[in-house]
């Protein structure tokens, strides 16, 4: 695998779209071929198809307006028609009150250029808080 500049591109651009509240960013990002999937922290959302992705991503970037995901230098790598990227943006709600979450969005490279097929936006939560332990993490 090589690093990929243009794929870093794409996550910086994904963490505008969410702050700035464009939903056709992903409309035009994510990938209209079956098994594309979605993934965010609650435990509903789990979505599978580009209808309902783009769906649910458009109603939650109205609902929830003044959000900002502040980016992060991600790690972004390719391999042929393959590439994914990685990082940990801090979310920022219309308060100013700040958390760390992970980002992670695996793309494939289709006729019209890189398309998510894969996306991961979660907070993370403490082995502590949800096993009632604290295994090696280092």
């Amino acid at each position: 695998m090589e690093q990929s500049n243009e794929l870093k591109d794409l996550y910086l651009q994904s963490c505008e779209a969410i702050s700035s509240g464009d939903h056709s960013f992903f409309e035009r990002c994510f990938s209209e071929r079956d098994g594309v999937l979605a993934i965010g922290s609650d435990p509903e959302e789990w979505w599978e198809g580009y209808a309902a992705i783009t769906r649910v991503f458009k109603s939650q970037l109205e609902e929830l307006g003044g959000l900002r995901v502040l980016a992060d230098v991600p790690k972004a790598y390719g391999d042929g028609s393959v590439g994914w990227v990685a990082g940990r943006p801090v979310l920022e709600l219309p308060d100013g009150t700040q958390m760390p979450v992970r980002l992670t969005a695996v793309f494939q490279k289709e006729q019209h250029g890189w398309k998510i097929v894969q996306w991961h936006f979660s907070m993370g939560v403490s082995n502590e808080d949800s096993i009632g332990e604290t295994p090696t993490t280092r």
